[in-house]
């Protein structure tokens, strides 16, 4: 589903505290965050792989992925399952580990801000925006951001 009239629908979850969305139209599906294998020479920021509708997908820790310490996998720990696109055009299937999923909410696009760019450690270099709920920033997460493009090339041509 697309912006409708300048309001887009976002996914929030947590990671480490700090609030974070996915856009809606990213989005194939949520599901539980259990049974993630780990798969040898992964990326640090893999938390490994899930089978979902049959595929083994590769699972992002967004704890790691941003720098945050890495934490436990609880019972309110969820994996969003998003899309992600390769440098060829292709579409692949890449899961994204929260702490927990809080709302979907709708954002008039007025209401997102670009990041300021600190440096290129940042996390905000895998981000789309920002926005405000209840009084904190919501960060827009990039399901095509979060992957570096070696290992998009790589998942891309395993899973693409």
């Amino acid at each position: 589903m697309e912006n409708v009239n300048g309001v887009g629908k976002y996914l929030l979850f947590l990671s480490c505290g700090r609030k974070f969305a996915v856009a809606f139209q990213d989005i194939k599906s949520i599901i539980v965050a259990g049974g993630l294998y780990k798969i040898p020479e992964f990326p640090y920021y893999f938390a490994g792989a899930c089978t979902t509708d049959g595929k083994t997908v590769p699972v992002i820790d967004s704890r790691l992925r941003f720098g945050f310490p890495e934490g436990e996998i609880t019972d309110r720990s969820c994996i969003i399952i998003a899309y992600a696109h390769g440098e060829n055009g292709g579409q692949f299937e890449v899961g994204i580990l929260t702490d927990t999923i809080s709302i979907m909410t709708d954002v008039p696009d007025g209401d997102i801000q670009p990041c300021a760019p600190l440096s290129k450690e940042a996390y905000t270099r895998y981000l789309k925006g920002v926005f405000i709920r209840d009084g904190e920033p919501c960060y827009i997460v990039s399901p095509d951001l979060m992957i570096n493009d070696g290992d998009r090339k790589s998942a891309e041509e395993v899973y693409g």
